[in-house]
C-alpha cells in the first residue's frame, strides 16, 4: 500500500505548519498552525487539499501557534479525528487557544474586518478530546475504519519548549520520524532533544536555521556571557534594559537565565519585572516539572524573585525611576503591546538598552528598531510619530532550534532512505538538500512544497 505525505500548509517559511502523513491506509495530520504574520481565514492551512480524506488523528509536535492554532478548525473539518500530543501540551494548548481566541476577540473590537476564526465556546467543546501521552513510550494510532492499530507511534522530546515533541511513526512497512521544531543544544531550563535509537526510512525535518552559518559557531556559554556584559553597561549608566519576548518558551527560560545571572553576580543586583501571558504559561511550566524532562528539577518560577509590572500605563512607573530589566511580550514589538509602548519612551533616552533574544519577522516593528542606522528617526507603524534612536540595541542569539550542523548529525545518526526538508526559508531548504546529498547520495532528499504529494517509503 502506497505511503505519501502531503503538505497543506506552508513549508517555505515559518508559517502555518500542516502535514497529511499517509501510511498502510491510515491518515494522520502531523501539527495545524496557523500563520503567524497573516489573519483570519489566510492565516490557516488549506484544509480543502485534504477533502475526500478520512484524517484518523491529528498529532500536534507542540503549542507554538503555528503548529497548534488552527487545531479547532481541523476538527471542524474532520471531527472524528483523535487528537494527541505529549502530556506538557495537552496542559498547554486548551490555554494557547483561549488567549488567541481573547486576542482575535479584541482585534474585532478594535475594528479588525474578520470575525475570530474561533470562539471561547468552540475550544470548550473540543479540549476534552486532547490526549497527553507520555513521552518515549509507544502508543497505537488506530484507523478509523478498520479500528485497527496498524500504526504505532512514540513522542520523543525535541528539547525546543515546554511539551514540543518529534513525532516517531512506525508502519508495517515504512517507519518515520517528524522533527517538529527541535533544539538538539540545552537551554537555561530545558535539556536538548532526545531522538530515537534506531534507524527509520524517512526523516521529515524542520531547517529554520539552514540558511544561517552563524548559528552554527554561537556557543550558549559565550552569548549569556555577553548578554551580562551588556546588561551590565545599561545598567551602570542608570538605564533600563527592556527584553521583548515570545510569552511561550524564551520568557520563562530568560526569567531563568536572569535570575541566575544576578544570584552569580554576573549582573548588578537591579530588580527584574515580567508581566502578562508570559505569567500564565510559566506557572504551567511548574505545573508539568514533575513529568518533563528538566536540567534543574527543583526550580519553580514563581519561587523566582522576579516582579510584577505594576498595574496601568507600561510607560512610567517605579519600574523606569531606577535601573531595572523589563521582560514582556511581545518578543516582535506588534503594535500596541507592553514591548511596543516600552520602546516609544526608550529608544530616545541614550541611558536605555533594548534587547532582542529571539525572531523578529521583517515587517514587524522590533525589526526596524534591530535595522535602524544610528541617529536615524524611526516610524514603527506607519503614521506614526517619528522616533528618535538614542538608546543601545542589541541582539542576542538565544536560538531554540537546532543549527544545520545538528540538523546534518541528525541525518547521519538515523541513517534515513529519504528526507523531507520543510519549515524554513527556501535557501535553507536548499543548503541542507545540497549538504545532504554530498554527503549522503544515496539519499533522496525532497523539499516539500504546499499542495504537492510526494511519494515516500
Amino acid at each position: 500500500m502506497s505511503a505519501t505525505f502531503l503538505p497543506i500548509g506552508t513549508t517555505d517559511e515559518i508559517g502555518d505548519a500542516c502535514y497529511l502523513l499517509t501510511l498502510n491506509g491510515t491518515t494522520l495530520m502531523l501539527d495545524a498552525g496557523v500563520h503567524p504574520q497573516k489573519e483570519g481565514w489566510k492565516s490557516i492551512p488549506e484544509f480543502h487539499l485534504a477533502e475526500g480524506r478520512d484524517i484518523d488523528a491529528i498529532l500536534i509536535s507542540h503549542c507554538h501557534l503555528d503548529h497548534l492554532g488552527a487545531l479547532p478548525i481541523a476538527l471542524a473539518h474532520f471531527p472524528h479525528a483523535s487528537v494527541l500530543m505529549s502530556e506538557a501540551s495537552a496542559v498547554l494548548a486548551p490555554v494557547m487557544l483561549h488567549h488567541t481566541a481573547s486576542v482575535m476577540h479584541r482585534r474585532q473590537a478594535d475594528g479588525a474586518s474578520e470575525a475570530p476564526l474561533y470562539t471561547h465556546d468552540q475550544i470548550d467543546l473540543i479540549d476534552y478530546v486532547f490526549q497527553g501521552m507520555k513521552p518515549h513510550q509507544p502508543f497505537p494510532v488506530f484507523n478509523l475504519d478498520k479500528w485497527d492499530n496498524d500504526l504505532q507511534a512514540q513522542f520523543f522530546d525535541a528539547g525546543h519548549i515546554l511539551g514540543a515533541s518529534g513525532i516517531w511513526i512506525q508502519g508495517p512497512e515504512t517507519t518515520v520520524f517528524y522533527t517538529g521544531d527541535t533544539a538538539y543544544h540545552e537551554q537555561e531550563i530545558l535539556p536538548g532533544a532526545k531522538y530515537p535509537e534506531g534507524l527509520v526510512d524517512v526523516l521529515i525535518t524542520e531547517s529554520t536555521l539552514g540558511a544561517d552559518p552563524s548559528a552554527e559557531n554561537n556557543r550558549r556559554k559565550d552569548v549569556v556571557q555577553h548578554f551580562a556584559r551588556s546588561i551590565t553597561e545599561v545598567v551602570q549608566r542608570d538605564g533600563n534594559v527592556l527584553i521583548p519576548a515570545f510569552s511561550l518558551g524564551r520568557t520563562q527560560e530568560m526569567l531563568a537565565t536572569l535570575h541566575r545571572l544576578r544570584n552569580e553576580d554576573q549582573i548588578p543586583d537591579v530588580d527584574i519585572y515580567t508581566a502578562g501571558f508570559g505569567d500564565v504559561v510559566s506557572n504551567l511550566y511548574d505545573r508539568t516539572v514533575k513529568y518533563t524532562r528538566r536540567r534543574d528539577p527543583d526550580l519553580r518560577l514563581k519561587n523566582l524573585d522576579i516582579l510584577s509590572l505594576p498595574p496601568g500605563d507600561v510607560r512610567r512607573g517605579a519600574h523606569l525611576s531606577r535601573p531595572s530589566i523589563i521582560l514582556v511580550s511581545s518578543g516582535m514589538m506588534t503594535e500596541g503591546t507592553m514591548s511596543y509602548r516600552l520602546a516609544e519612551v526608550m529608544l530616545p533616552d541614550p541611558r536605555h538598552g533594548i534587547f532582542f533574544v529571539g525572531y523578529v519577522d521583517p515587517d514587524m516593528p522590533g525589526y526596524q528598531i534591530l535595522a535602524h542606522k544610528n541617529e536615524e528617526t524611526l516610524q514603527l507603524v506607519p503614521e506614526g510619530p517619528d522616533i528618535p534612536v538614542e538608546c543601545t540595541v542589541q541582539r542576542f542569539h538565544f536560538s531554540a532550534h537546532s543549527h544545520r550542523r545538528h540538523l546534518l548529525h541528525l541525518v547521519d545518526r538515523l541513517s534515513p532512505r529519504q528526507v523531507i526538508l520543510i519549515h524554513g526559508e527556501r535557501g535553507a531548504e536548499g543548503w541542507l538538500r545540497e549538504s545532504i546529498q554530498n554527503q549522503h547520495p544515496e539519499i533522496d532528499v525532497v523539499i516539500g512544497e504546499k499542495g504537492r504529494e510526494i511519494s515516500i517509503g
